[in-house]
């Protein structure tokens, strides 16, 4: 009766999530058509047998990380452009629910699974990139289901019995069978080329991998796990190396991310930035600034500047190593305006509401709404942070790995709250944690209180 139940709920709940997303691609699907980001544009060069290149002057690019245009490039052969995109996230981001309890259910949650799957499908941050050309749903999805794969199933008693006796460390002495571990490194190497962002996460999970590998006596258990990393590093291989095999032959640059994270590390560490942004109220947003002091006028300038040195025929990846240099200039030249900037970053990546031209056109009472909604959420993530048990640390560190990495690299790089997107499902579940041991709480008995 029970399975019957929890089954019932999350079909409701996997429904609902369909539905909504379904409503948001009709009422936005002039969304659809808004490149921002040129991913179509590189995905129908695709299908015309361009190559992945650069729409406007026809040169190969590695700008962006190819899995999304190449996606896109597949769906389009099926139908048209806009219907196509819109039933990829369609399928992906109910997807995104099923993985998100499923993850509850392996850690041991019950109705905090349900509740965490909830949250992800009326997320409104989820639910209004559904319907753009971006990256966000299908790196979701692809992130959650890293997360299934390296979350280990609650044994119950007796599982808890023997994290008492070996608490730190016992999971990384689970046996991993070879097809998991192999698909630890494919998953991980597919969110590799959707979004480089994940490869900060692998290094927080290489860093703990070592540490327990360090601290374990039981030689045997050690060459099972170095067996293990070999077989998911084979599979990141697998998958990275033709993307960086191409960027050799073509660009002439072996590189395995993209040529565009200069311009995002130097767009939030710049002195026009710290001027009109970090040295503002809270609140301010570039577009604030007047015309000479706008994002574009900064740009244009950039350009000059990187052309005068490099000349008019540099490459992407030369281009991209000069905004490399020229953001750590910036840094070096005025550290205690990186910090406050770095401190800005972590409270946009954390924010309630939208800011700036995001907030365009809402109604005040949709703003309300969203706040109050992301307030609830992050008070509950908090809650189940707290929550944690010493003996449950490990079995939750990948989410917390995850929310971790994606925190930490947008302390540098430019930081809007859409870059939160991707680790939502981890903060529902913590969540999902949370009201889970409040529900205990509030159930045990006065005189055990």
């Amino acid at each position: 009766m029970r399975f019957l139940r929890f089954t019932t709920t999350i079909a409701a709940v996997l429904l609902f999530a369909f539905l909504l997303r379904a409503g948001v691609l009709w009422f936005r699907s002039e969304s659809l058509a808004d490149d921002r980001d040129a991913y179509i544009a590189v995905a129908e060069g695709i299908v015309q047998g361009a190559g992945f290149a650069n729409s406007q002057t026809g040169e190969p690019t590695a700008y962006r990380p190819p899995l999304y245009p190449l996606a896109l490039a597949a769906v389009f052969q099926f139908c048209s452009r806009e219907l196509a995109i819109a039933l990829l996230h369609l399928v992906v981001g109910t997807a995104t629910v099923w993985l998100t309890f499923r993850i509850g259910r392996l850690l041991g949650l019950s109705n905090g699974a349900t509740v965490a799957a909830l949250i992800v499908a009326i997320d409104p941050l989820l639910l209004q990139y559904t319907a753009f050309p971006m990256t966000e749903t299908v790196f979701t999805f692809l992130l959650t289901a890293l997360l299934v794969v390296t979350t280990h199933r609650s044994d119950g008693a007796r599982l808890d019995r023997a994290r008492r006796s070996q608490p730190v460390g016992f999971e990384a002495n689970v046996r991993m069978s070879w097809r998991r571990a192999l698909a630890i490194g494919v998953i991980f190497g597919l969110c590799a080329l959707c979004r480089p962002t994940v490869w900060a996460v692998g290094l927080l999970a290489a860093l703990v991998w070592l540490q327990r590998l360090v601290f374990q006596k039981d030689g045997t258990v050690a060459r099972r796990n170095w067996r293990a990393t070999a077989l998911m590093l084979l599979g990141v291989a697998i998958v990275v190396s033709p993307w960086l095999v191409r960027n050799l032959i073509v660009l002439g640059k072996p590189i395995f991310t993209t040529t565009h994270g200069g311009y995002t590390l130097i767009l939030g560490n710049n002195p026009v930035f710290y001027q009109e942004v970090v040295e503002k109220p809270l609140g301010t947003v570039w577009e604030d600034a007047s015309p000479e002091r706008s994002q574009q006028a900064w740009y244009k300038q950039l350009k000059r500047d990187m052309a005068a040195e490099l000349g008019n025929d540099a490459g992407e990846a030369e281009q991209d190593r000069w905004m490399y240099r020229r953001a750590f200039k910036h840094i070096a030249d005025d550290p205690s305006l990186f910090v406050r900037a770095s401190l800005l970053r972590f409270l946009r990546f954390w924010n309630v509401v939208p800011l700036g031209n995001a907030r365009a056109g809402v109604p005040a009472t949709v703003l309300w709404g969203v706040g109050a909604f992301y307030a609830v959420v992050l008070a509950g993530f908090v809650l189940g942070l707290c929550n944690l048990k010493r003996i449950e640390w490990v079995r939750w560190m990948p989410l917390l790995l995850a929310i971790a990495g994606f925190c930490l690299v947008h302390l540098l790089y430019w930081t809007d709250t859409r870059m939160r997107a991707p680790v939502i499902p981890a903060i529902a579940l913590i969540f999902g944690l949370g009201i889970e041991r409040l529900q205990q709480w509030l159930r045990r008995p006065p005189d055990a209180l």
